[in-house]
């Protein structure tokens, strides 16, 4: 549509080359992103990889932009092509990589900063079921190779203690420091318990394991309880529930929950875990076990813009409101990277109302996937990126049509022309 502005002709336009090829960049940054998580989940700073993974989207959503508006200059015209188009992939690291590196930075700095500042749990009680169902139950005793494992990816400023249950609990491990002995020691001990007897006493393992975080606690340090059980408790714990589970909540101590089988429902492991803000998981076959606890502890390392949040802060509207408003902004900011890239104000606007649309929507989905279906991030971080990459590629953007007339470049006029676009639509 053509109309008069001032004392230009203009006409709205959108490049749905531009779009095309943006999707393509979104795919291919969320797929670099996720590798990237995946790779250095944990093993590196929450706030540098968050840098990274945005500033990996960014430069691929960027970079196949400038290539499908090079094929089809519908928004900057020949005239930039021709004279620009260097200057814009120099542009391109810059403006897309390294800002939304900071910006990424400074934003996972902010989500873990805020409110209930985030702790990393350093001891972990192990209590681990070996009444007689779990004989039919996990007959290979994967669950306690499961802790072995686990122990064998952990820091080694970690302290662990393991506790069985059946009739009555027992100690079989002190709270110690994560040590190549502790694993070989830890080995051995539970050897004697592979022959599974007795009914669910699961009360006293959970006094016990209180005893044994309250016994050992050190200034600084967090504690959280894993909880592993085929079944439902058969000494009482119902009615001595509040009293039971109240010294965790009154100390903030988490007990994430592990129910094996599929003939049970679960009740009480699934109210432990929702009562002192930790997390349930179900286990339908023993061989998972080893990727559930490693989930666990993963969990109660990090907490991270675009992941799950455990604990207290799951539920939290702060932290509800403050990663929608943080993805918005980031999105806005990735959107707006990209027309600084093009040297065109007219984008400027047009890419950023998109942006920050993209951002917010994005950032609801997450946040309500996350709350209803924690074990999708993937999907919805998929999500995120392809609206941002799509959404701001179907705003209008206002363009001057004497800077795509035939003429400009059939009478040799290229450089006039350009110099009126580096007048009219640049920032400089």
């Amino acid at each position: 549509m053509l109309y008069e502005e001032g004392a230009q002709l203009v006409e709205k336009r959108v490049n749905l080359t531009m779009t095309v090829m943006s999707l393509i960049g979104g795919i291919i940054g969320f797929t670099a992103g996720e590798i990237f998580i995946n790779a250095y989940k944990f093993k590196m700073s929450g706030i540098i990889l968050m840098g990274f993974y945005f500033g990996i989207i960014a430069l691929c959503i960027g970079t196949f932009c400038l290539i499908g508006e090079m094929i089809n200059p519908r928004l900057n015209g020949v005239t930039w092509k021709n004279n620009y188009l260097k200057t814009s992939f120099k542009f391109l690291i810059p403006c897309t990589f390294i800002a939304i590196f900071v910006f990424g930075m400074l934003f996972q700095f902010i989500y873990e900063s805020s409110g209930l500042k985030f702790q990393k749990v350093n001891d972990i009680v192990f209590v681990i079921d070996t009444s007689g169902s779990m004989a039919n139950t996990d007959p290979q005793n994967e669950r306690f190779s499961s802790v072995l494992n686990l122990m064998d990816n952990m820091n080694t400023q970690n302290r662990v203690s393991i506790y069985k249950f059946d009739d009555t609990s027992k100690r079989i491990i002190p709270m110690t420091e994560v040590s190549d002995s502790l694993k070989k020691n830890a080995e051995e001990e539970l050897k004697q318990y592979e022959t599974p007897s007795g009914n669910t006493n699961m009360g006293e393992a959970i006094d016990s394991a209180y005893d044994e975080i309250n016994s050992t606690k050190k200034p600084a340090r967090k504690a959280a309880v894993i909880l592993l059980s085929d079944g439902e408790d058969n000494f009482g714990l119902n009615k001595k529930f509040d009293k039971t589970l109240s010294p965790f909540k009154n100390s903030n101590i988490s007990i994430y929950t592990i129910g094996m089988s599929n003939e049970n429902n679960f009740t009480t492991l699934k109210k432990i875990a929702k009562d002192t803000h930790g997390e349930y998981y179900n286990v339908k076959n023993a061989s998972d076990l080893k990727g559930t606890f490693s989930k666990i502890y993963y969990a109660t390392q990090q907490r991270l813009l675009v992941d799950r949040r455990d604990g207290l802060t799951e539920s939290s509207t702060l932290y509800m409101i403050l990663r929608v408003l943080l993805i918005t902004i980031i999105s806005g900011l990735i959107t707006m990277s990209i027309s600084f890239v093009f040297d065109n104000k007219n984008l400027l606007k047009r890419f950023l109302i998109g942006g920050i649309a993209a951002g917010f929507l994005g950032g609801l989905i997450m946040e309500v996937g996350f709350l209803n279906s924690p074990d999708h991030g993937s999907l919805y971080r998929a999500l995120l990126v392809i609206m941002i990459a799509l959404i701001f590629t179907f705003i209008p953007v206002i363009v001057d049509i004497k800077d795509y007339s035939k003429s400009s470049y059939l009478r040799g006029n290229q450089r006039t022309s350009g110099l009126d676009r580096a007048k009219g639509n640049s920032f400089r």
